[in-house]
């Protein structure tokens, strides 16, 4: 079980770095370009985003490299839980149905991750 927690935990870094990085490094054109926000809007809920998104990654990872704070595993999973539930309000309201079953697979999988990392550390 412990490698299929390692897989899925690679997978839910590999998918959150790529969105983490371009909402850090876009430009607010782009941002409105790709309708992630409106032109009036600030930028800084999307920068935030992505590095909550980018920490997520070191902190499903780097806990289990270095033995510090193992904690952070399964708090990282959880924290990947409510990013896609906020995530999934924003599709609806937006009524981006396409994108729903992604981030509830997403949400299972770190949900899985979450569960079973915190249930190790009891």
């Amino acid at each position: 079980m412990n490698i299929i927690l390692w897989i899925i935990q690679g997978l839910l870094s590999a998918f959150f770095i790529m969105p983490g990085y371009g909402k850090i490094n876009g430009s607010k054109d782009q941002h409105v370009a790709d309708g992630h926000l409106k032109p009036n809007e600030s930028i800084i809920p999307i920068r935030i985003l992505g590095v909550l998104e980018l920490l997520g990654c070191i902190g499903i990872i780097v806990p289990w490299l270095s033995s510090i704070a193992p904690i952070l595993r399964p708090i990282a999973a959880a924290s990947f839980c409510i990013i896609m539930t906020a995530a999934m309000f924003v599709h609806i309201k937006k009524k981006e149905y396409k994108m729903l079953p992604m981030l509830i697979i997403v949400f299972i999988l770190s949900a899985v991750v979450s569960y079973f990392r915190f249930d190790e550390l009891a």
